[in-house]
């Protein structure tokens, strides 16, 4: 598995438990708004960072 997919599956992960949702509700969510993507384009810059960085760019990214 590439790096990037196992941070992905991190990042979903995190997400999940940080915001009390089900996999179902992440799946839906991170679908509609091309979330998987956007986490996978920014690997580079998300993995060195603190997990709260990419909580709040999806937050932005669901809340346009």
């Amino acid at each position: 598995m590439s790096k990037e997919n196992e941070f992905l599956i991190f990042a979903i992960e995190y997400y999940r438990n940080k915001k009390k949702m089900t996999g179902l509700q992440i799946a839906e969510l991170f679908s509609k708004f091309d979330i998987y993507q956007m986490i996978k384009d920014n690997y580079f810059l998300y993995h060195i960072e603190s997990p709260e960085h990419f909580v709040a760019e999806i937050d932005n990214c669901i809340a346009y």
